[in-house]
């Protein structure tokens, strides 16, 4: 029956697709948040208005997580996608109440990277992009580079592209290296528990990718750059805007060389890559209240390394991923007040996996991994007199997981979950919005989990805004820990699944305070708590074979901490961003610090542009403090704990634009060589110069 229905959702989920796009026009300071869709007609006007973008709505970037147009006026940028898009207008996001919003006036607190910053680092991923975020942390593992929210691990954090999930977890994490930025246009993301809205894995926070919608008759562009390790990334995108529809088709192509912090053994420290990813998105809007978006994807990658195993033996390996995507968006206005959006998606992961022995076969493996995963969803939004806006929703998601690991080979699933919010205005002077709301999903592993949120904003003076969010959230148990059945004979050991394993629960809160003392500054002070139960960890028995490792509910994690920043601009062109964050987690219980959390970690950044000479410079740093490892270094099941030393991260770009069509730019990436084979894997220091071209 269970698969049955997982398969009812796959077929009929295939042509549909999803929400998550920020408007494109700009609305008057006065005007209320629309609740439905907006047109992504060009605006109607000057020059500079037909290419207004939506990173151009507000100054915020990453730490401001509500920076509105007057707090901080726009500094014009250098760059061709953005020199006549800082005209500072109100910005639209939709992912921490899952509908249209003003970033000034959500009640959660959203954080957006806008498409000029993605373009000033010049970041070819988004785990680089991400790196030295305020209260993030990128980690570098075996399989890939994952992100960690507030301290928890990326099996807590939700990643979207567009409102829709990622798919292909390797190790409770999506590989965000995976995730390219020719196409974003904003990078959105919710510290804390978001599964009243989005359900299983938000519990520390969400990170969703808005893509870019064609805004330009006809235009095009170019961007391609070359450096060390044989790095080449070359991108395309061109796009077509007609009366009431756009097109846009983007495509890339990525590679590099292995790199090695160890050269005196054969090992690799990074794998070699080559890839490409292609993908279209289209809008329509019909006469009357109908307006349509759709989308679709596809990405291979092809990864290879050495590794080192026991007793001397040396593998070569391999890994190729491909990932296929489509979504489709159909919405009908239904009143002035009213809106109603069918949304829906369908993704399909596949991973192959080599392993090859050197003079000998006997440890070679070929492992194959195919996951399929669809969701069909239905949200109205409704503004009830000045007071209320309500959303309410309903979903199912179907997931199937076929792998060589899993002890059936196959694992199924289904969830159905209905949803409800309302942002109910309490007071306007001084103004005071109140947001409950509350989800039930009922999954076929694991039967029912209820997660309510109460968040509040408030806007006591006109240059301070307090917010706080008291809310539940829940995992589910991934097919790995439900249906695992893998054995190592040459380590001796073996891990098996758990079919009765139980999501895992949290309950967290948290709290802020946003300062703008003047124009050009903005302060902003945080507090959060995470309390986590039923965490999914493994039980060791030993057996006449070997070691047994089984997962169950077994462990408590307590993690809460902080931050503090300022975002400033300076004279002289310059603004910059200076932070602070402080994360205290413990393995409640084992009775120690949670592993690889730095407990200090300190971030800046700083831009210069001048418009005149056509220069840009962006560089950025971060000093991460220590982190404790529990390695078994002589395998007697026993840890041998240690500290890693702390490690200080320097990335910076110059540009330089003789035309407005050309740039030409420099990057240089960890500057510091940062890094070591051991607990901080990370690419060694490499340049690389390129040219970007728009038609």
């Amino acid at each position: 029956m269970r698969g049955s229905w997982c398969l009812l959702v796959l077929a009929w989920a295939s042509p549909l697709s999803a929400w998550g796009r920020a408007p494109l026009e700009q609305a008057p300071a006065s005007a209320s948040v629309p609740v439905g869709p907006v047109s992504s007609e060009p605006v109607v006007g000057s020059e500079d208005a037909k290419v207004v973008s939506k990173q151009a709505e507000v100054v915020a970037g990453p730490g401001a997580s509500t920076t509105s147009a007057s707090s901080m006026a726009a500094e014009p940028s250098a760059d061709a996608d953005a020199a006549k898009d800082d005209v500072p207008v109100a910005r639209t996001v939709v992912t921490a109440s899952r509908t249209q919003e003003r970033l000034s006036e959500t009640p959660v607190a959203t954080e957006v990277i806008t498409r000029s910053e993605i373009l000033a680092t010049g970041a070819r991923d988004a785990s680089e992009l991400l790196a030295a975020h305020p209260g993030l942390q990128v980690v570098q593992t075996f399989a890939g580079a994952s992100v960690q929210v507030q301290g928890l691990g990326p099996e807590y954090v939700l990643v979207l592209v567009d409102g829709e999930r990622v798919a292909g977890r390797v190790a409770g994490g999506v590989d965000l290296s995976r995730v390219s930025l020719e196409d974003v246009e904003q990078v959105e993301i919710v510290k804390g528990p978001s599964s009243v809205l989005y359900g299983s894995d938000a519990v520390g926070g969400v990170v969703n990718f808005i893509t870019r919608r064609a805004r330009r008759p006809l235009g095009g562009e170019l961007r391609v750059a070359y450096g060390e390790l044989n790095r080449l990334d070359l991108d395309a995108t061109g796009e077509a805007r007609g009366e009431g529809w756009g097109l846009r088709v983007s495509g890339g192509v990525q590679r590099r060389s292995s790199y090695d912090l160890q050269p005196l053994d054969e090992g690799t420290t990074g794998s070699s890559l080559q890839g490409f990813d292609l993908s279209a998105s289209g809008d329509l809007k019909g006469e009357g209240a109908f307006a349509l978006e759709g989308s679709a994807g596809f990405s291979r990658r092809t990864q290879r390394g050495v590794d080192l195993g026991v007793a001397g033996a040396v593998f070569d390996r391999a890994s190729r991923d491909t990932s296929m995507s489509a979504r489709m968006a159909p919405s009908w206005k239904l009143s002035d007040e009213a809106t109603l959006r069918v949304e829906g998606s369908y993704s399909h992961f596949q991973r192959r996996y080599l392993r090859d022995q050197r003079r000998a076969s006997a440890l070679d493996t070929v492992e194959d991994t195919r996951e399929q995963q669809a969701r069909v969803g239905a949200q109205l939004d409704a503004r009830v007199g000045e007071r209320h806006a309500f959303i309410v929703g309903a979903e199912m998601l179907g997931e199937l997981l076929a792998a060589d690991r899993l002890e059936t080979g196959q694992g199924e699933r289904g969830r159905a979950a209905i949803y409800a919010q309302d942002s109910w205005t309490l007071a306007t002077g001084p103004k005071l919005v109140v947001v409950p709301g509350a989800r039930v999903d009922a999954d076929t592993q694991f039967g029912t989990a209820v997660t309510p949120r109460l968040a509040a904003k408030m806007d006591p003076l006109s240059w301070l805004t307090l917010r706080g969010s008291y809310g539940w959230g829940y995992r589910a148990p991934g097919f790995q820990e439900l249906l695992l059945d893998f054995e190592n004979p040459t380590v001796g050991y073996a891990v098996r699944g758990n079919p009765d394993l139980k999501p895992e629960r949290s309950r967290s809160f948290s709290a802020s305070a946003e300062v703008r003392p003047l124009e050009s500054s903005l302060v902003w002070v945080s507090a959060f708590q995470h309390s986590l139960r039923d965490m999914i960890g493994t039980s060791l028995e030993q057996q006449s074979e070997g070691q047994l490792f089984t997962y169950v509910n077994v462990a408590r994690a307590r993690v809460r901490g902080g931050e503090v920043g300022l975002r400033q601009r300076l004279p002289w062109r310059l603004s910059g961003e200076v932070a602070y964050s402080l994360t205290d987690g413990r393995d409640e219980s084992m009775n120690r610090a949670l592993e690889g959390q730095a407990r200090h970690r300190f971030t800046a950044q700083a831009t210069w542009r001048h418009r005149e000479w056509g220069l840009e410079t962006w560089a950025r740093a971060a000093l991460v403090g220590e982190r404790p490892f529990y390695p078994d270094t002589d395998g007697d099941g026993v840890a041998n704990p240690y500290p890693s030393k702390p490690y200080v991260t320097v990335d910076a770009r110059v540009a330089w634009r003789p035309r407005e069509s050309l740039q030409f730019f420099v990057l240089g990436s960890n500057l510091a060589d940062a890094g070591n084979p051991t607990d901080l894997p990370i690419p060694p220091r490499t340049f690389q110069a390129g040219v970007s071209f728009r038609l």
